[in-house]
């Protein structure tokens, strides 16, 4: 917060001097500041008052500091160029010999807790301009309409596939930068089965998700003598199966990620109906999804005699 504090003076002093360059730039990017001075000058670059390099423009020789950037910065003429630009890059350029400043302020977005997010839960989206917190920016929902708060960070609450697809954050006419929302729920199918058969119920999610599954259950109104397992995470075991009774359904004993499939055996004519499957996500968020079970004969397996004149 305090080097924040700092760089907003900064960027407000040299703003009103008339003697300084703002540059907003996404990660991974480079940066390219002019010292305003003849090549063959000695010149001294400073990152927020750390000693970048210096060179001497008689000899060619350089000096390098103890600046973090020291040793990927490179100078060209009077230009000192800052390739793959990370978050602690952002700060006070000082070109000593002309008194030229040059303000770099890091741009990064990203999704909390994560681009891949549980239908109903929340979520927060950062467009983060590192030394610059109270810079407004315009968010662009995936459908191109205009959010309507303009605030580095916003939140979603309860989100749903509305929400799924690309966002972008408008720094500036040149900059503008973006990330994809994947909203994700339980998937199922319905199922045919012959009585004695041993079915597969599916429940699943299509991929993983950034919130922790802490529990979950198999129910079946219908069958209130059928024992189903319930889902535990902990700490040694992670997210498991855990049930004692196992005389009607089979179920993964191993760790479980996004497949919460569990078999009924010997089906019978009773068992036809309707099974729901319950995750349970930290936060509280709980996601159901419903499937049929359709019970028919088993095919007799009689071969039918044909006459024939």
């Amino acid at each position: 917060m305090a080097i924040c504090k700092i760089l907003f003076f900064l960027l407000a002093l040299c703003i009103w001097c008339g003697k300084c360059d703002v540059f907003y730039k996404q990660i991974g990017d480079e940066v390219s500041m002019k010292c305003g001075v003849d090549s063959n000058s000695n010149i001294e670059w400073k990152l927020n008052d750390v000693l970048v390099l210096t060179i001497d423009g008689r000899r060619g020789t350089r000096r390098r500091g103890l600046s973090h950037i020291a040793s990927k910065a490179s100078v060209s003429g009077d230009i000192l160029k800052v390739p793959r630009l990370e978050t602690r890059d952002s700060g006070n350029y000082f070109c000593r010999q002309s008194g030229k400043e040059h303000i770099v302020h890091v741009v990064s977005v990203f999704v909390k807790p994560g681009p891949v997010l549980v239908q109903s839960s929340d979520a927060e989206l950062h467009c983060d301009i590192t030394g610059d917190p109270n810079k407004e920016v315009q968010w662009l929902r995936p459908n191109g309409q205009k959010y309507n708060e303009n605030n580095q960070v916003i939140h979603l609450k309860s989100v749903t596939s509305n929400e799924a697809g690309q966002w972008t954050c408008l720094v500036k006419d040149d900059l503008k930068l973006s990330v994809t929302l994947t909203v994700v729920g339980l998937q199922t199918t319905a199922v045919n089965a012959s009585k004695g058969d041993d079915i597969e119920l599916s429940c699943s999610l299509p991929q993983s998700v950034f919130q922790r599954v802490v529990g979950g259950t198999w129910k079946a109104n219908h069958l209130p003598k059928v024992s189903f397992p319930t889902l535990t995470n902990t700490p040694n075991e992670g997210l498991h199966w855990s049930c004692e009774d196992l005389s009607k359904v089979n179920f993964t004993t191993g760790q479980l990620s996004t497949n919460f499939d569990v078999t009924l055996k010997n089906v019978q004519s009773s068992d036809e109906g309707t099974f729901v499957c319950t995750v349970e996500f930290e936060g509280g968020v709980r996601l159901s999804v419903e499937t049929t079970l359709r019970v028919v004969d088993k095919p007799s397996g009689k071969i039918k005699q044909h006459c024939t004149a």
